[in-house]
């Protein structure tokens, strides 16, 4: 895609808006990349809002068609809402364990090096071997 200035504010505002927020959507509308929409978007906060709150109801409208969907009978519909928001109740396929958890240290010493001692470990004997041989 070439790239394009966005013609105005106003028009990715209204753009934005027709297209319930998708911003792919958006840049293909105004022949420009996805980037540079998202670039417009972060860049003025009222606008990031704005975008932010046509995400948030176009949520509010999938849940109202999956209220709807359950209502009518739909199974899968019901299912998936109990999978999702019913684990309070029992219905989950999977165990959640909440795990309290506590800091180990595990304290290795200071190890030293002494030449007798090292001469003591080439002739098989010492504190090292010991450890081996257990």
């Amino acid at each position: 895609m070439s790239r394009k200035k966005i013609p105005s504010r106003d028009d990715l505002i209204a753009t934005l808006k027709s297209l319930d927020g998708n911003m792919a959507a958006t840049a293909r509308r105004f022949h420009c990349s996805r980037a540079l929409v998202w670039r417009y978007v972060n860049e003025d906060h009222e606008l990031r809002e704005f975008v932010d709150e046509l995400s948030e109801s176009f949520k509010d409208v999938a849940e109202q068609t999956l209220f709807n969907a359950i209502r009518e009978g739909n199974i899968i519909a019901t299912i998936f809402y109990l999978k999702t928001r019913g684990r309070d109740r029992g219905y989950s396929e999977r165990v959640e364990l909440a795990l309290n958890t506590r800091e180990i240290e595990v304290e290795l010493g200071h190890p030293t090096i002494d030449t007798t001692d090292q001469t003591s470990a080439l002739n098989g004997h010492g504190p090292a071997i010991a450890l081996l041989e257990q």
